[in-house]
């Protein structure tokens, strides 16, 4: 994942595949190309519901001291430039 690349020395990147088997997920994650960071299987949904996450292409920012905030899909990139500015 280019964003990965380009900014994994400034911001950690963590994968968390939602409602889905472990091999679904490996799968997903061999076929995308994105195993390059971890994944956390949140296989029953408990990871979503902590940070209101309700579907897929939801990116949660997570700051040092636990507030969050959530982008959708396509902007990536731009929220993570406007995250390490801040």
């Amino acid at each position: 994942m280019e964003v990965q690349e380009q900014y994994g020395d400034q911001v950690r990147f963590v994968g968390v595949p939602g409602l889905a088997a472990e091999p679904a997920i490996r799968e997903f994650i061999g076929k995308n190309g994105v195993g390059s960071f971890p994944h956390l299987a949140d296989s029953d949904g408990d990871v979503w519901d902590r940070f209101s996450v309700h579907s897929q292409h939801t990116y949660v920012f997570i700051n040092d001291d636990g507030t969050f905030r959530q982008s959708g899909y396509g902007q990536l990139e731009t929220d993570v430039q406007e995250l390490i500015a801040s």
